[in-house]
């Protein structure tokens, strides 16, 4: 049985930082989104690389906030291809910063305009 989104809000850091890319591949959307936000900036990168699209398009403007540089740079192009213009506007120079020029060219055109 999989772990109730209550479960995954009581995780703490330590314990999110603690998941393997396999464990979050595994996870659903609903899961995804249940981790706390001041939580999320605790994953591996490798964890977020192995984030689904699906589990992308879940997270909150928040939890997208909280991301580090260095998880920003390990999206797949294919996560940010997915990204909505809430996501994209909520990122920060830095986090914008931290992509490289085939993921920014997986960004929305619309979204980048808008």
């Amino acid at each position: 049985k999989a772990l109730t989104t209550d479960q995954i809000v009581a995780l703490g850091s330590a314990q999110i930082g603690a998941l393997t890319s396999a464990q979050i591949a595994g996870m659903s959307s609903g899961q995804i989104a249940a981790i706390e936000t001041n939580d999320i900036g605790a994953l591996k990168t490798a964890a977020i690389a192995a984030l689904t699209t699906n589990q992308t398009a879940a997270l909150s403007t928040d939890q997208f906030q909280q991301l580090s540089t260095a998880q920003i740079s390990a999206m797949t192009t294919a996560n940010l291809a997915v990204l909505t213009t809430d996501q994209i506007v909520a990122m920060s120079s830095n986090q914008f910063g931290a992509l490289s020029s085939n993921q920014f060219n997986a960004l929305s055109t619309t979204d980048i305009a808008a």
